[in-house]
């Protein structure tokens, strides 16, 4: 698999981790008493656990050895679900597309 494949597959599952983690949250958000615990947290525990088991899942499956880094890297995609979750796609694409734009034209113009 080379990396545009990884990467397209990675994108795929945070719109799906975000989806479930939605349905998810909606359904313990009416069992669970609203008082004793946030909705926010809820959705930032079930985004972590569902992102980190999406991690080890997909290493197990594909045969990969789980490195240090994946476990950084996964609590970080965990907070982009969570935030997906909280506040939407758009606004998540939106904050994405312009620190990705702010970054581009940092390396661009530090090189020119």
């Amino acid at each position: 698999m080379d990396a545009m494949q990884i990467m397209a597959i990675g994108a795929a599952a945070v719109v799906l981790l975000v989806a479930l983690t939605n349905v998810i949250s909606q359904v313990i958000k009416k069992i669970v008493n609203r008082e004793n615990c946030p909705a926010q947290v809820v959705v930032l525990i079930i985004a972590e656990v569902l992102t980190i088991l999406t991690m080890v899942i997909t290493c197990s499956i594909m045969h990969w050895h789980i490195f240090w880094y994946y476990w950084p890297v996964a609590i970080l995609v965990g907070i982009l679900v969570c935030y997906g979750a909280i506040f939407g796609y758009d606004n998540l694409y939106k904050q994405l597309s312009t620190a990705i734009k702010a970054l581009i034209e940092a390396i661009f113009k530090k090189e020119g």
